[in-house]
C-alpha cells in the first residue's frame, strides 16, 4: 500500500475533525511565515545603517513592528497547536471506538489469528502514534513546505544566485536521506512484525507468570520471550550500523548552510553581484532557513512507522462484518436445532465434514469425542462464532444467517470452558452487561446457580471485588458464576463447553444442581469429557475426526458395541485408577 493511500485513509478517518486540522495548518503556516519577518526587518535596519542617514524614529518603529510580529507568531503558534491537539485526540478516540466496535462484528476466526499482543499494539501503540502525526506533523509539514517556499521566492527576487546557493545543502541532504531510506519500507514491515512478536510474548509471559514461577522459568530462560527481545535489539543494531553514516552526512549538511552562503556570497559580493546588506541578510537567513527542510526530511522515518500502523488499522476495518438477518426468535419459546450437511474448514484444515443431526426442542444433548473431534466447533457455529463453509444450521426452521445477530446472541447462552471474569464485583460479573436486571434477580440467579451461599460469606457479599485487585475464585466457583449469568440471561438455547471440567466432587454436585434448575424447557448442548455427567441426557452425539459416528441415548449407544462403548469403558477404567490412586 502506498503512503499516499494511507494518508488519505487517515484523513478519511478524521471525519469532521478535518476542519480543525485545516485551521491548524493555516495558523501554523502564518506562524512560520512570521518567523522570517524579523529577519526581513533586520535586513531593513542594516540597509538604513549602510545608507548612513539613520532616522531614530524609523528604527524604533521597525523594532516595535518586530516585537508585534513575534507576539503574533506566538499567538498563531499556540492556536495552531490547540486546534491540532483537540482534533488529534478526538480522532484517536473515534478510531479506537470504531475499530473496537468493528471487531465486535467480526467472527471468532479473526481473534484466533490475532494474538492479544498484536491487537494491543494496534489499538494502543499504532493508533497513539497517529496523535503525533495529527497534532504535530501535519501543521509542521505544512509550515516546513509553504513558509520556506514563500521565503525562497522573496529571496529569489532579491538575488537569484544566492537563492540557488541555499538549495545546495538541501539537494545534498535529500540524496543522503534517499541513501538512508533505501529499502526502508521493507525494514518497517519487519520492525512491526518483531514488535508484535515481542508484545505477544510479553503478554504470554505475564499471563503465565504463576506457571513460570512454579517451574522456575525466568524471563531470560523463557525461550520465546528471550528470542523476541534479542531479535528486536539486533534489528535496531542493524539499523544503526546501516544508517549511521548516511544520517551523519545528512545532519552535517543540513546544519552547514553557512559553509555555502559565506564563501559563495563573498565571491558574489567581491564581484559586485550582490550588495553588502543582501549578503548579510542571506547569511542570517541561512542559519534558520534549513531548519524547516531538516524538519521536513527528518519526518520521513516517522511517516513510514505511522502509515504502517494506519495500514494495520485499515486491514482490520476492511474485514467484512458478519451479515445479520432480520428474523427474530421469541425468547419465551423453545426451538429445534437442525444441522444439515454442514462442512467447516479452519484455514485449510477440515474441521467438520458433512455433519447432519437434529436436536429436539426442550431436550438435553451431549457432544462427546476426543479433543479436536469437532464437537466444540459445531457448538460455536450455532452461535455464529464462525460461518459454515457449506450446509445450513436451522433454528425454528430458519437459517441462522437469516436471524438478527443481536437476537441470536440473546437467544443462545454460553458457559465456556475458559471463563472470563471482569476485575469488578461479583454482582457486576453476574449481571455482565445486562443493565435492566434488579438486585433481586441477580440474587435469585445466584441461588439457582448454587453460588449464593458462598457469596454471602465474603467480606462485602455481592460487592466483593474479584480479579487482580480482589479475591481469587476457584475454577468451580467461576463456573457457577458463569452459570448464574446464563440463568439471568434466560435464553432458550444453552451451550455448555466442558461445564464441570475444573470442578472437584463438591463443586461438580453443586453445578449439576444448578444445571437442573436452569435447563428445564431449554434446548441444551453439553460438551463433556466426564461421561458420567451426561448419562441421563436425551441424546448423545459422538464425534470422531470431524464426523458424527453415532447418535442415541446412553443405553442405546452402549448396546451398539461401537465407538461410544469403547469411550465409556476407557473412561470407567481411568476413573477406577484415579480412585485407586487416591486411596
Amino acid at each position: 500500500m502506498k503512503k499516499e493511500s494511507n494518508l488519505s485513509y487517515l484523513l478519511y478517518l478524521a471525519g469532521g475533525e478535518k476542519v480543525k486540522l485545516l485551521l491548524s495548518v493555516i495558523l501554523s503556516v502564518i506562524s512560520s511565515i512570521l518567523a522570517f519577518a524579523p529577519f526581513i526587518i533586520i535586513y531593513k535596519m542594516i540597509m538604513i545603517l549602510f545608507e548612513g542617514n539613520v532616522v531614530y524614529k524609523e528604527v524604533v518603529n521597525l523594532a516595535i513592528l518586530a516585537t508585534i510580529i513575534i507576539l503574533l507568531r506566538i499567538v498563531f503558534f499556540v492556536a495552531s497547536g490547540a486546534f491540532s491537539h483537540v482534533a488529534a485526540f478526538n480522532i484517536l478516540y473515534n478510531i479506537r471506538m470504531k475499530i473496537i466496535k468493528h471487531m465486535g462484528n467480526l467472527n471468532l476466526g479473526f481473534f484466533t489469528n490475532k494474538t492479544s499482543g498484536e491487537l494491543k499494539k494496534i489499538i494502543n501503540e499504532d493508533i497513539e502514534k497517529m496523535e503525533n502525526f495529527l497534532a504535530h506533523h501535519i501543521p509542521d509539514i505544512s509550515a516546513a513546505v509553504v513558509a520556506p517556499l514563500i521565503m525562497f521566492i522573496y529571496l529569489f527576487y532579491l538575488n537569484y544566485k544566492m537563492a540557488l546557493v541555499l538549495l545546495i545543502p538541501i539537494v545534498i541532504g535529500m540524496v543522503a536521506q534517499r541513501m538512508m531510506f533505501k529499502g526502508f519500507q521493507k525494514r518497517m514491515a519487519h520492525y512491526f512484525n518483531l514488535l508484535e512478536n515481542m508484545n505477544s510474548s510479553i503478554v504470554q509471559f505475564i499471563q503465565g507468570i504463576s506457571i513460570m514461577k512454579a517451574f522456575n522459568v525466568s524471563s531470560l530462560s523463557f525461550e520465546r520471550y528471550r528470542k523476541s527481545i534479542e531479535e528486536y535489539a539486533d534489528y535496531w543494531k542493524e539499523i544503526t550500523n546501516t544508517n549511521s553514516q548516511s544520517y551523519s552526512i545528512f545532519l552535517v549538511i543540513m546544519d552547514s548552510g553557512l559553509l555555502f552562503t559565506i564563501p559563495l556570497g563573498g565571491y558574489f559580493y567581491v564581484n559586485s553581484d550582490i550588495d553588502l546588506g543582501t549578503y548579510l541578510l542571506f547569511i542570517v537567513i541561512s542559519m534558520g532557513f534549513f531548519n524547516s527542510f531538516k524538519t521536513l526530511l527528518e519526518l520521513g522515518s516517522n511517516f513510514s512507522m505511522i502509515f504502517e500502523g494506519v495500514k494495520k488499522v485499515k486491514d482490520i476495518l476492511d474485514m467484512p462484518k458478519q451479515k445479520s438477518g432480520t428474523y427474530l426468535l421469541d425468547k419465551n419459546k423453545s426451538y429445534d436445532i437442525e444441522i444439515k450437511n454442514v462442512t467447516f474448514k479452519y484455514e485449510d484444515k477440515d474441521v467438520l465434514k458433512n455433519i447432519n443431526t437434529k436436536l429436539e426442542k426442550g431436550t438435553i444433548n451431549a457432544f462427546v469425542g476426543a479433543s479436536g473431534a469437532g464437537k466444540t466447533t459445531l457448538a460455536q457455529l450455532i452461535g455464529r462464532f464462525w460461518d459454515v463453509n457449506n450446509g445450513d444450521i436451522l433454528i425454528d426452521n430458519k437459517n441462522i444467517k437469516d436471524i438478527s445477530m443481536e437476537n441470536l446472541m440473546e437467544s443462545v447462552a454460553f458457559v465456556f470452558q475458559d471463563i472470563f471474569m471482569l476485575n469488578d464485583t461479583i454482582y457486576e460479573n453476574i449481571k455482565m452487561g445486562n443493565e435492566t436486571v434488579t438486585k433481586e434477580e441477580v440474587v435469585k440467579a445466584a441461588k439457582k446457580a448454587q453460588i449464593h451461599d458462598f457469596i454471602i460469606t465474603l467480606p462485602n457479599g455481592y460487592e466483593t471485588k474479584i480479579g487482580e485487585d480482589g479475591i481469587k475464585l476457584s475454577g468451580g466457583e467461576k463456573q457457577r458464576v458463569s452459570i448464574a449469568r446464563a440463568i439471568l440471561k434466560d435464553a432458550p438455547i444453552i451451550i455448555f463447553d466442558e461445564a464441570t471440567s475444573f470442578s472437584d466432587i463438591e463443586n461438580e454436585r453443586k453445578i449439576q444442581i444448578a444445571l437442573e434448575n436452569m435447563l428445564k424447557g431449554k434446548t441444551t448442548i453439553m460438551i463433556a469429557h466426564r461421561l458420567h455427567t451426561i448419562k441421563n441426557v436425551d441424546k448423545i452425539v459422538v464425534f470422531d475426526k470431524g464426523e458424527i459416528k453415532e447418535e442415541g441415548n446412553h443405553n442405546k449407544l452402549l448396546s451398539k458395541n461401537r465407538l461410544y462403548k469403547d469411550m465409556w469403558e476407557t473412561y470407567i477404567e481411568s476413573e477406577k485408577l484415579v480412585i485407586k490412586g487416591g486411596a
